[in-house]
């Protein structure tokens, strides 16, 4: 099960108002980021997690989510976090090593404090993949949501 700050199993239900989820939201591409946050919080709320329980943390890009990331796991406050950026490919090889590093280190770190970490960096080859996939019923923040419910109720049957 998924143990809250105050060390009280928590075990998620559509009725539980005690998960806590932390967002890291990067800044850049902040129009898209905010979109996903919006879509994700909204998802969050009508699943049951009470507003007051959803802590936003911005941070200026994808490059500096996994420290505010690991930062949040190590503090035991939140059952969960969640991870949004936008990286679009240039003409160099700065968007493999932003993806893939961010990819890494946020997988260590739910590795390590056995905390689900929803990893919703979306690496795209143009602006325009970008928007398609923060809009309408195919938004990746109601993915994160969903994601991570799902994974909180699976962790709470072990």
């Amino acid at each position: 099960m998924i143990q809250n700050p105050s060390n009280n199993l928590v075990k998620y239900n559509k009725d539980n108002p005690k998960l806590k989820v932390a967002i890291v939201r990067s800044n850049y591409y902040q129009d898209l980021t905010s979109s996903l946050e919006k879509a994700c919080r909204n998802h969050l709320i009508i699943s049951g997690v009470k507003e007051n329980n959803i802590t936003t943390y911005e941070v200026p890009g994808s490059w500096e989510i996994p420290l505010i990331v690991k930062k949040i796991a190590a503090a035991k406050k939140f059952d969960s976090i969640v991870a949004f950026g936008i990286i679009i490919k240039g003409e160099t090889y700065h968007f493999e090593i932003l993806a893939n590093e961010c990819a890494r280190a946020l997988m260590n770190i739910s590795l390590e404090f056995s905390m689900p970490v929803t990893f919703e960096i979306l690496a795209t080859y143009s602006l325009e993949q970008a928007k398609k996939r923060v809009s309408g019923k195919y938004n990746k923040g109601i993915e994160a949501a969903k994601s991570l419910l799902d994974t909180i109720k699976v962790l709470s049957k072990i």
